[in-house]
């Protein structure tokens, strides 16, 4: 009933919608407990594999339309913006 009632919020743009989600996970005991859990997981699968992150995020992001930004060196980076239709380099001095 209060999951539902916190979605409606949501969906229907209202403002409180930030608020009546903290307070659902504030009230929600189990959930609070499923959040830990995915952060342990979550640092223990990238733990010694930072680099992993910088490698799969942009392309991930192209991927979804977002803009990504790939570092090919020290002061060089490859801007891809799939939305609007863009591809350029960027060096920085």
């Amino acid at each position: 009933m209060v999951e539902a009632l916190v979605v409606t919020i949501c969906l229907a743009g209202q403002p409180g919608c930030s608020s009546a989600t903290n307070a659902y996970y504030e009230s929600n005991k189990e959930l609070q407990r499923t959040v830990k859990n995915a952060e342990k997981f979550g640092k223990r699968l990238i733990k010694g594999h930072e680099y992993i992150v910088y490698v799969i995020t942009p392309f991930y992001a192209v991927a979804v339309g977002k803009p990504a930004s790939f570092k090919l060196s020290r002061s060089l980076n490859l801007n891809i913006d799939i939305k609007r239709e863009s591809i350029g380099l960027q060096w920085n001095y």
